[in-house]
């Protein structure tokens, strides 16, 4: 948020409380006049990036009180919790809260709940304490009630789930297959703690939208909306996401069905790929965002920084990979009309792209084989597909796992992939799956934190990844195939390591920056020679890559034309009181 809107939020406080202490007792108390709605635009910290990823990318979640914020970002690569005064302005990270992704908070404002590491979790916040609630590989919203029950949709294929103060957890919505309902998800509770609303998936267009039921009688439902964004719940009124706008529509506190006409309250809002509604509402505080993802150009820099060209038209990209000849990069990018993620190839500086993926759910984290003839990526979160580069001959699936899953790298002689798995026991783990037939994948680095952003080494000897035990995710190299002579090579953080071809020099990212690391050999050793920054982006890079001759970096970083990182916040928003 822009520094003058904090001292604006609380001079407007404390003059509301002080016209309240002068009005004489002798006299009724006169009901205040209507707030006039007041904007300001919230922008997030310097060097931080709002989001958790292509699946969460807005996550914002006002307090009971309306007076603070939490949300997921990106620092240095590593998503967590940042927790926002919006009086003072004042913000931190939570501790512990690596990879979280849609918060939301227990009515008295004294936790945050969230998904993280495959479950649903919850931070005290003043303590520091942070307790493991339920299984949610791939979570899609949860809710708090008073009485300190939570529901929470564990994945995108199933019912809701419910969550008791006891610690049991039951299913409490089913879906209806005949009517083709695929997902039950973003669930919110009414201010009654008893009623409840939530987003329907389904094939059908009657069946699709928001409906209304209860903890006690999760059959019995009302269709509330069509909308096809999630819930959010103010008071006794329901925010709605109409195409671009954002609609509130009152509801009746006796039946909670909606009431009287809609008004319009923000424009233009947007919807996550999951459903998401891009707002957020407490006491009289709403927070929108616009539209989709910003645009992001690739662009092509020296080893000082200095811009030489573009691969392509600017696009909703995520990851990408060079491949092996240094002219032709497999990307992630979302499609603008199916809204999924898919794998493209885009050579030099051509505008237009070649699709390699061609189912319509997510693919991703693509990795090119070492003659450049193939590419592999994650489709479904799950089967890791090959395909030739050149997009002629149809899909394979290679290996399938339990979602999530995150492909990494496939080794210069050929012989393994390597992948990241989620699991809630040990995290983000780092797996080598073997390509020769009948052999099984093996894990290679798992425990209580997070590994991941592996690499191969040119001579298949070592593996250089990323960890977070420090506290923050800093980058390693241990002997291949065989662990067991790691050593650290950064001590300020650091993410997505890149081997140049000759083994000599290691690249990182850390926020706008990219860095080498000069390793020197020792037979059978390994030592770190020297760290130096090469360049500094100017802005947060999303995603990175070199050549195999390190004399160029590919940088997906904000096109020039994309919208600037903020969302409106309007005080006083409502139109009429609860």
């Amino acid at each position: 948020m822009r520094p003058t809107v904090y001292p604006l939020l609380a001079a407007l406080l404390a003059g509301l409380a002080l016209a309240g202490c002068r009005q004489p007792r002798s006299q009724p108390l006169a009901q205040p006049p209507q707030e006039k709605p007041l904007r300001a635009a919230w922008i997030p910290p310097d060097a931080v990036e709002v989001g958790a990823g292509s699946d969460y990318p807005f996550g914002l979640a006002l307090a009971p009180d309306g007076r603070r914020l939490v949300y997921p970002a990106a620092r240095a690569g590593l998503v967590s919790l940042w927790l926002q005064d919006l009086s003072t302005g004042e913000t931190r990270a939570l501790p512990f809260t690596d990879g979280a992704a849609a918060p939301f908070w227990s009515p008295d404002g004294s936790r945050v709940g969230f998904v993280g590491q495959g479950r649903l979790r919850a931070i005290d916040l003043a303590s520091g304490s942070i307790g493991d609630l339920a299984d949610a590989m791939a979570g899609r919203g949860a809710t708090w009630n008073q009485a300190g029950d939570l529901v929470f949709a564990p994945d995108g294929t199933s019912g809701l789930m419910r969550w008791s103060r006891d610690g049991t957890v039951a299913p409490l919505t089913t879906l209806d297959r005949n009517a083709g309902e695929s997902s039950h998800s973003w669930p919110a509770f009414l201010p009654d703690g008893q009623h409840l609303a939530y987003l329907v998936a389904s094939s059908e267009r009657s069946q699709a939208g928001i409906w209304l039921t209860t903890l006690n009688s999760p059959a019995m439902r009302t269709r509330l909306s069509a909308s096809d964004a999630q819930p959010v719940i103010a008071g006794h009124t329901l925010l709605i996401l109409n195409d671009v706008t954002l609609m509130a529509q009152p509801l009746d506190p006796t039946t909670w069905m909606a009431t009287g006409r809609s008004a319009l309250v923000g424009l233009p809002a947007g919807r996550g790929p999951l459903g998401q509604l891009f707002a957020t509402a407490a006491a009289d505080v709403l927070i929108y965002g616009a539209p989709g993802s910003r645009l992001r150009e690739l662009k092509w820099v020296s080893r000082d920084g200095e811009a030489i060209g573009r691969a392509g038209e600017p696009a909703e990209s995520w990851d990408l990979r060079i491949a092996p000849d240094g002219r032709r990069v497999a990307v992630t990018q979302l499609d603008p009309q199916l809204r999924t993620l898919d794998v493209w190839i885009r050579e030099g500086t051509q505008p237009v792209p070649t699709r390699l993926s061609l189912g319509t759910d997510s693919d991703e984290s693509a990795v090119w084989s070492p003659d450049g003839l193939r590419v592999a990526w994650v489709g479904k979160r799950r089967n890791i597909m090959i395909r030739g580069a050149g997009a002629v001959l149809p899909e394979q699936i290679s290996a399938t796992f339990e979602p999530p899953l995150q492909l990494w790298d496939w080794s210069r002689d050929g012989a393994y992939l390597l992948v990241g798995r989620t699991t809630a026991q040990t995290h983000d783990d780092l797996w080598v799956v073997p390509r020769a037939e009948g052999a099984k994948p093996s894990a290679y680095a798992a425990g209580s934190f997070n590994q991941a952003y592996g690499a191969f080494s040119p001579n298949g000897r070592w593996l250089a990844y990323g960890s977070d035990e420090s506290g923050q995710m800093e980058i390693y190299v241990d002997s291949f195939p065989r662990p067991g002579t790691r050593i650290r090579v950064t001590t300020a953080g650091g993410t997505e390591p890149r081997w140049r071809n000759n083994g000599t020099e290691l690249y990182f990212r850390r926020g706008s920056e990219v860095h080498v690391v000069r390793l020197s050999w020792r037979p059978p050793l390994l030592a770190v020679a020297s760290v130096d920054r090469l360049f500094d982006a100017g802005a947060l890079i999303r995603a990175f890559d070199a050549t195999p001759d390190g004399s160029r970096f590919l940088l997906n970083l904000p096109a020039s034309s994309a919208a600037p990182r903020s969302a409106t916040m309007i005080v006083h928003w409502k139109l009429g009181r609860d």
